[in-house]
């Protein structure tokens, strides 16, 4: 009894260690199996480039380059996919912390500790986490402008000493240049403090923070310069939609269970979200009159509402731009929300069917991330190790699409693979011409070009495309009937949503 005392203080003193704990265990599960994706790829593909290479390259796509460094030298050391998924995962546990120390400054440690908790447990978070892509470091840098932002809100009103301001100054400006060289997307969420003050009507705080945007703006002027080009390729390539109501409650589930669910477990987790919601803002708008000086729940609701909103406005006004990765931070900040409904609605059983509502959808939402092996995320690792173990000399692997080839590319990297370059001009032209030239890979013009006078052809193609063509009308995907009249078919296999045909010559 007395070590399970001790054990039990130890965790109350230091809930963050423990917390933490849970969030790498969770993290953890599958990340070497779990399928990888083409985005992963095209992020190992340019960071194993020069630093040179690596700039010329995210000058011609729509990303900037800060996290392709960090990458760069990170696999240096190991290029397992669990390695390399391994930084996004450290990235998520410090975005953690981050929200813990944020959270606790507004509303006290046990708010921090459920906010931490929440985000820990979080099917979205846990997805993003293994992503091989910028997203957990972009978290990392916004996390950190809003809490010192916050810091800088507190010393105004009193609630801190005035000793390190300049230090908060620094870090804020660190953070706001980081994420900027890290995602575009991440100027939005820079403004997110700003609209705070403007409700709180706090205009000498207001006109020093805009000095430090335009500091920050300078600092991040060298990749700035390329955004309207950038913004051009994403209106004339990019295939998205414009959101409706549809996508909002998609949204809202994605941050609280996750998605994809099937049948039932979706409509579970669309009640779970929607009670949860209710509550949390029936709670708080109930207890208002505890904010104090603080406005600790009107600044996070600015970036748990007010990112989404501005974003959904924004898909309206240039290309849509609705899509999950966007609510990352806006997500976590929603969290801290939600620990304070928790906390401050305990007592009267509120808060805990809001923990209930939250802790239930993460039970119903995680089981389906660690085993999604659907589209994006295919089983190119099965298909390729199997192609790999019949393909004969004088073969080669053609890939209908960059989506398949960037995966099976890193998985067998010694198979003679090449795919075919995307229709130009159509939504799915995204792989810029200076793109290739910095990475070295470049496509095939044409399926007759990819072919050449190989003896034999592995096609692979992923169910879904041949899918749109049969739903446009067509019997088969117009490249399976070209090789269909040119070669003998001898072979189909189906690795769940990507299909891999064998052809050889008549």
């Amino acid at each position: 009894m007395e070590a399970a005392k001790r054990l039990f203080d130890w965790v109350k003193q230091r809930p963050l260690w423990v917390i933490l704990g849970v969030g790498l265990l969770i993290r953890l599960v599958n990340i070497q199996s779990r399928p990888i994706q083409y985005d992963d790829m095209f992020s190992f593909f340019l960071a194993r480039r020069s630093l040179g290479d690596i700039i010329a390259g995210t000058a011609a796509d729509t990303m900037p380059p800060l996290f392709y460094f960090i990458l760069h030298f990170w696999q240096m050391i190991s290029q397992e996919v669990w390695f390399l998924r391994l930084l996004s995962v450290i990235f998520s546990l410090v975005a953690i912390g981050l929200l813990y120390g944020l959270t606790r400054q507004l509303f006290g440690t046990p708010t921090a500790a459920w906010a931490a908790f929440l985000a820990a447990i979080s099917p979205f978070q846990y997805y993003h986490a293994q992503d091989i892509r910028n997203y957990s470091f972009l978290l990392v840098t916004q996390l950190g402008f809003a809490w010192f932002a916050a810091r800088l809100w507190l010393r105004d009103q009193g609630e801190l000493s005035s000793g390190k301001e300049g230090w908060d100054w620094f870090v804020l400006i660190v953070c706001g240049a980081a994420s900027l060289y890290t995602h575009n997307i991440a100027v939005l969420a820079l403004g997110m403090p700003n609209l705070f003050l403007l409700f709180k009507r706090r205009w000498r705080l207001f006109g020093k923070l805009v000095l430090a945007q335009v500091v920050i703006v300078a600092i991040n002027l060298p990749w700035l310069i390329l955004l309207p080009e950038q913004l051009a390729k994403v209106q004339r390539a990019w295939s998205l939609w414009r959101p409706g109501l549809a996508d909002v409650v998609q949204a809202a589930i994605m941050v609280t269970a996750g998605l994809p669910l099937q049948g039932v477990w979706l409509a579970i987790a669309a009640l779970l979200t929607v009670e949860s919601l209710a509550l949390v803002v029936l709670v708080l708008a109930r207890q208002r009159s505890t904010e104090g000086k603080k406005g600790g729940v009107l600044y996070l609701t600015c970036f748990a509402l007010g990112l989404p909103a501005a974003i959904f406005v924004l898909s309206y006004i240039v290309k849509p731009i609705f899509v999950p990765r966007g609510f990352i931070v806006a997500s976590m900040t929603y969290y801290a929300l939600v620990a304070a409904a928790i906390v401050r609605g305990w007592g009267n059983g509120a808060g805990k069917l809001v923990a209930a509502g939250f802790i239930l959808s993460a039970l119903i939402g995680l089981p389906s991330q660690f085993n999604f092996d659907g589209f994006p995320r295919v089983q190119l690792d099965k298909a390729t190790a199997a192609i790999a173990a019949q393909i004969q000399p004088g073969e080669v692997v053609v890939h209908d699409n960059k989506l398949s080839y960037f995966p099976g590319a890193f998985y067998a990297p010694g198979l003679p693979q090449v795919f075919v370059a995307d229709e130009p001009g159509s939504g799915n032209d995204t792989f810029a011409p200076d793109s290739q030239k910095a990475m070295d890979i470049f496509p095939q013009p044409d399926l007759v070009t990819a072919v050449g006078d190989h003896a034999g052809v592995y096609f692979v193609v992923y169910s879904r495309t041949i899918a749109e063509y049969q739903a446009m009308g067509l019997e088969n995907h117009p490249s399976l009937d070209w090789l269909e009249k040119q070669y003998t078919p001898v072979g189909r296999e189906v690795f769940r949503d990507v299909e891999v045909y064998y052809f050889v010559q008549r």
